[in-house]
């Protein structure tokens, strides 16, 4: 295995968590919020999850047979479809087509249909699995499903968005219309939205990752976070230096933000290369909801360009989280896991510490808002949580809101022009791809 890439880590922004003097790191207490609180780790499963996937009801290679036979013979527990702009009503359901995006009707239509009731019965009660079935996780949905830039948004648990095609630029309309309809969304492969691979700078930007806090703090009971993995890593290289900055963003305003690990599946090839592993006391949606919503699971991926190497791809099983404890009183997060190479602690988007536990004092004067672990081993990369570290001084890691230049008439009308289509593909490829 390649060594562990650390070109990408930087140290905190100015003014973005006061560095501490020796002594006054040694007189620090913390309060943790362990988001891990609530599990029976001797109880819980940890059932191997894709929240992220698609078929040919949208722009898919794949029959949604096919891709839950594929998910289900990998060892998945839970499958959801989020076909773009489709509901999914159940594997063993026709779905509603769309316009434009539902073009495989008309080049594909003998291939388009829906699993059997009895292939259907079988693998969501595991009969031939041991009895271990796989949830079919109905109403989740890609929504935004025609958008250049790729402003995408996954919904669950309501079935908004069906038919609907977005608006470039807008997050916010499908974020807030799923959380009335009852649901919870997360923003899916938000570098992508900025082309940051191909300027990191734009993942460390600020202005950029407003777009995506501003969402995320004006509904944190429903927009529960964002992909910090997604499909090959390519496109999206850079997300969890994105999701960093949201936690230092977020964090000492009152919220967390959750990391998922999605593949994005369009063809058979992407199958199986993420998964979240859920921490739940029983297989079924109620469950998977609180999860995803407390944030009890891990964010995995076979393939981590900056942090494992462009060339590597896991080959075998990630680590084996067995429990982690959380000892306030001496400000102490440890983790006990099998198959694991190297634990590495993070903060404000830097290695700062290695081994099975961190001493938060020890390590004051580079902890901002939070910590969490990385796990890397033959099979990948896993990530944890952020645990939240309050050191009774959240307001010094603020980091305050960037100014916004007032446009001047050529800005707005330029920004109005954007949110068409020609607008979108001049500004795609004039300014992003550059």
């Amino acid at each position: 295995m390649k060594p562990f890439v650390r070109a990408y880590y930087r140290s905190p922004a100015s003014g973005a968590g006061a560095i501490q003097s020796a002594a006054a790191a040694a007189s620090v207490e913390y309060r943790i919020t362990n988001p891990y609180e609530t599990v029976d780790w001797d109880r819980w499963n940890r059932c191997r999850t894709q929240l992220h996937a698609h078929t040919l009801y949208s722009d898919g290679e794949v029959n949604i047979a096919e891709a839950v036979e594929q998910y289900y013979a990998q060892g998945y527990d839970i499958l959801a479809v989020t076909d773009h702009g489709v509901v999914n009503t159940g594997w063993n359901r026709p779905h509603k087509m769309i316009p434009v995006i539902g073009y495989n009707k008309l080049l594909k239509a003998d291939r388009i249909r829906p699993m059997s009731d009895e292939r259907y019965r079988e693998i969501t009660t595991g009969a031939d699995r041991g009895g271990r079935g796989m949830l079919d996780v109905k109403l989740g949905i890609e929504m935004n499903a025609l958008n250049i830039r790729k402003n995408h948004v996954n919904g669950y648990f309501c079935g908004w968005g069906q038919n609907r095609l977005g608006r470039e630029e807008d997050y916010e309309t499908a974020v807030a219309a799923t959380e009335r309809a009852g649901g919870i969304s997360v923003i899916n492969h938000p570098g992508d939205f900025f082309g940051a691979n191909r300027d990191i700078e734009r993942a460390y930007d600020w202005r950029n990752i407003m777009v995506f806090a501003d969402s995320l703090l004006a509904h944190p009971k429903s927009c529960v976070g964002v992909e910090a993995f997604n499909r090959i890593d390519t496109a999206d290289r850079y997300d969890r230096i994105v999701w960093d900055r949201l936690l230092q963003y977020c964090i000492p305003r009152g919220r967390n933000v959750w990391a998922f690990s999605n593949d994005d599946s369009h063809v058979l090839t992407d199958i199986g290369l993420t998964a979240e592993i859920m921490l739940l006391p029983e297989l079924s949606e109620a469950a998977l909801r609180a999860a995803m919503e407390n944030g009890t699971f891990f964010a995995c991926s076979k393939i981590a360009r900056l942090e494992l190497g462009e060339d590597f791809k896991g080959n075998g099983n990630y680590a084996y989280v067995k429990r982690i404890t959380v000892d306030d009183e001496n400000d102490v997060i440890a983790v006990e896991a099998e198959n694991a190479d190297l634990i590495e602690w993070v903060s404000n988007g830097k290695v700062i510490a290695e081994g099975p536990s961190i001493r938060l004092r020890e390590h004051a004067d580079s902890i901002g808002a939070y910590v969490r672990f990385q796990i890397r081993n033959e099979g990948g990369l896993l990530l944890s949580q952020a645990f939240i570290c309050d050191d009774g001084h959240m307001e010094r890691h603020l980091v305050p809101r960037p100014a916004e230049e007032p446009l001047s008439l050529f800005g707005k009308v330029r920004s109005f022009f954007r949110r068409t289509l020609p607008g979108e593909l001049i500004y795609t490829k004039r300014v992003l791809e550059k």
